[in-house]
């Protein structure tokens, strides 16, 4: 009764000069289905398989070995396997692999009977996943030395004169370089001069979108919290106050913090986050944002609610210069607003900053859109509601006074923004993890549906759901009818 459906394509692959087939299927039953094709076997499970129109083979399909025509299904925590068909003139080829690899391992014989698999492909996927970390260091290295400008910058382009420029170990700059070849930040020419990428150039330029998000994410401090994830993970514990003894980064990053250096850093990874999303996705032509702002009357109030240092806000003001903006944030952070020159040009008519915790409520109530960007994956969904419930009060409040403007507040709206939804994307579950580590086992990428019960349960009645877009999406929602 085992069943398997056969949907051929003609996609083929030639590696290790063998020509290798890719044919999805389709399993309807839970049991091994093995079936011959044109004299070769192949033996599947519920995804798609490799197979073969030469004899020598071996495959790695799911919890399977395919092995020519001998299949070996594992046990335990690994298998050692052998077999005659892969036998060389010397001695018998033989592989031990932990449990845990097997999903990402396909190795095939040579056609010559002397050789075997290119060696570079050894390890496959299970190489990737080990030597992340060494991605991540040399992109951060690439950042903060702003490599892109200096290789642009030097003679050429060689590992000599970069060294020069940076005060670096020349032989180290070499291999460091090298590694940046195979990261996709720069390629090497037969000369041993390299030159910048384009993804090079947006994270190591001075001025590059991508920098501050790499300077921060790739960041000393928050590896630490990273140090911790055995604890995090076995007890729930929060990796930063693991790793920094207090609780949230606002608390490091504050005048009494213990970290007030971070805080560049961490206000300048916020503005490049927002440079590579904002200015396209949010206030694009076909912008979530951008299409709210549009629909606003002049002189309509918008409050940006945890609004950061403002970069955010200013942008909006750029594209509607016939409204204000009330920023409303922590103290450390409005601080940070005041000083930020991208807002300098803004008078207190365009632009007002105050100093309250959205926990304490919200303080201007005659707001036609009120913004909340990046803020709820920040906490659990207790306070989450809280937060939802005080900018509903601030709505409610502005319908309750007896004037005009007021009275057509009911239409106010309230803009949640957040990447997602989780599953939309491998990325966005990566970053759920990441924000439980750095901020605590409440804080999450939600979906959809989570998000909508939030706002049920503060009372607030959904309107809209933006779609996903570049990883970020809005649900706009207000008061009930």
């Amino acid at each position: 009764d085992n069943k398997i459906e056969f949907r051929p394509f003609r996609i083929g692959v030639k590696i290790a000069n063998k020509r290798w087939w890719i044919l999805p299927i389709h399993i309807l039953s839970r049991h091994f289905v093995k079936k011959k094709i044109n004299k070769d076997y192949i033996m599947a499970t519920s995804s798609s398989v490799w197979f073969s129109t030469r004899t020598s083979l071996m495959l790695v399909c799911s919890s399977l070995f395919i092995v020519e025509s001998s299949c070996f299904q594992f046990q335990g925590q690994g298998l050692r396997i052998s077999s005659r068909s892969l036998r060389r003139k010397r001695s018998s080829v033989s592989a031990e692999f932990p449990s845990h690899s097997f999903s990402s391992l396909c190795v095939s014989s040579a056609d010559d009977a002397g050789t075997t698999t290119d060696d570079s492909s050894v390890g496959g996927g299970v190489l990737d996943l080990v030597f992340g970390f060494v991605k991540t260091k040399v992109a951060y290295q690439f950042s903060k030395l702003c490599a892109a400008d200096v290789l642009l910058l030097t003679d050429g382009g060689s590992a000599e004169a970069f060294a020069a420029a940076t005060e670096l170990d020349p032989d180290m700059c070499l291999r460091f370089l090298r590694a940046a070849v195979a990261v996709g930040l720069v390629t090497e020419d037969k000369s041993k001069l390299f030159t910048p990428t384009l993804l090079g150039r947006s994270i190591g330029s001075i001025d590059a979108p991508g920098r501050g998000v790499v300077l921060l994410e790739a960041s000393p401090e928050y590896g630490m919290a990273w140090d911790s994830f055995d604890e995090v993970l076995k007890t729930g514990a929060i990796g930063w106050q693991l790793a920094h003894g207090v609780p949230r980064i606002y608390d490091s990053i504050d005048s009494s913090g213990n970290l007030p250096e971070f805080r560049d850093t961490f206000y300048g990874g916020l503005r490049s986050w927002g440079g590579m999303e904002e200015d396209e996705i949010l206030l694009g032509s076909s912008g979530i944002v951008r299409g709210l702002l549009t629909g606003l009357t002049p002189g309509a109030v918008v409050v940006d609610v945890g609004g950061g240092e403002g970069s955010f806000a200013g942008k909006m003001l750029a594209v509607r210069p016939d409204i204000s903006v009330v920023l409303q944030e922590q103290a450390v952070t409005c601080d940070a607003a005041r000083s930020n020159p991208a807002l300098a040009s803004y008078n207190e008519d365009r632009l007002r900053v105050v100093e309250r915790s959205f926990f304490d409520g919200i303080e201007e109530t005659d707001g036609r859109l009120y913004v909340l960007k990046y803020i709820l994956h920040n906490w659990g969904d207790e306070d989450c509601v809280r937060i939802l419930r005080n900018v509903r009060a601030a709505l409610e409040e502005a319908s309750s006074k007896n004037n005009y403007a007021s009275r057509s507040n009911d239409n106010a709206r309230i803009l949640i923004i957040e990447h997602g939804p989780i599953e939309s994307s491998p990325e966005i579950r990566l970053l759920d993890l990441h924000m439980a580590v750095l901020c605590g086992k409440g804080a999450s990428e939600r979906t959809t549906e989570e998000y909508s019960k939030l706002v049920e349960a503060s009372g607030l009645t959904m309107h809209r759901v933006h779609p996903s877009k570049g990883g970020v999406y809005g649900i706009e929602c207000g008061l009930p009818a």
